[in-house]
């Protein structure tokens, strides 16, 4: 009669309820072996299935899944330890786990290495990167944490900062990036600065407002007036002072900034650039 009893109550143990995961779901320093038991029952564990942990924002690496020398618990191990701050997904497909001769659906176990206003901005990524391109007119901008909302009426701004023609565009927000489209694709050569307005995108789990966000784009082809780093059409003094600045604090330069022709800007544009004042003074 025990045994009768022992195992009815067994078989009514829900599996999704009983499931426990070491480390816990939740706030987390690393990621990288993790263990699944569901209470005292008993699993098989397909060990040809591929778990995968996947980042909020980009980003999936595959690990291997086997079953413990009890029968009861599921190792789950990445070759890597994850440390890079921001939200993650450690994913099991279907039909991976038989937990008391239930086959179980895929399951998704959330975790966060908590994200600091410093590592957030470090980890924005956009789509198309950064640099010379062919054209400009759809963007994708990745982050590391998930967009709670647009700011109503905040729209985002492409400007061609050789002729100062500027366009803009809604921002929509889909999980962990933001979309723009402007109507019409942009070839005209020049330099371009994408801008989205402070406070535009908001984070209901950051504790800081979101500052103006600029991602710099080329498109070839227009004559460059070395050392315009204002872009006012003219090369003087001011130049100079905004080269220092930009510089000093690390900000982007348009290409107009690299006088020496060099690849990078540098103290020796600045130097370039006061020679080739001088000269003509």
């Amino acid at each position: 009669m025990a045994l009768v009893c022992g195992t009815s109550a067994w078989s009514a143990v829900d599996p999704y309820s009983a499931l426990t995961v070491t480390p816990a779901e939740g706030n987390v320093e690393s990621l990288q072996h993790f263990t699944i038991t569901f209470a005292d029952l008993p699993v098989v564990v397909n060990e040809n299935s591929i778990p995968t942990l996947e980042k909020g924002g980009g980003g999936t690496i595959e690990g291997t899944i086997s079953a413990g020398a009890d029968g009861k618990s599921v190792l789950i191990d990445f070759d890597e330890c994850v440390t890079t701050p921001g939200h993650y997904f450690l994913n099991i497909p279907e039909n991976t786990l038989t937990v008391n001769n239930q086959r179980l659906l895929p399951l998704t176990l959330r975790f966060i290495i908590p994200v600091t206003p410093e590592s957030f901005y470090e980890q924005i990524t956009v789509d198309p990167a950064e640099g010379t391109v062919e054209s400009l007119q759809n963007f994708i901008v990745s982050f590391p944490l998930s967009v709670g909302e647009i700011e109503y009426g905040m729209e985002a701004t492409l400007t061609n900062t050789t002729t100062g023609q500027s366009w803009s565009t809604d921002i929509y927000d889909v999980r962990y990036t933001v979309l723009m489209y402007f109507p019409e694709e942009v070839t005209e050569p020049g330099e371009y600065v994408l801008t989205i307005p402070a406070g535009a995108v908001i984070f209901y789990t950051l504790d800081a407002q979101v500052h103006e966000l600029n991602f710099h784009y080329t498109i070839p082809g227009a004559e460059l007036l070395l050392g315009d780093v204002d872009l006012d059409g003219k090369v003087g003094i001011a130049d100079v002072t905004l080269l220092i600045d930009l510089i000093l604090d690390g900000s982007s330069a348009p290409a107009e900034a690299d006088v020496d022709q060099n690849g990078s800007v540098s103290i020796g544009d600045v130097t370039a650039l006061i020679d080739w004042l001088l000269s003509i003074n």
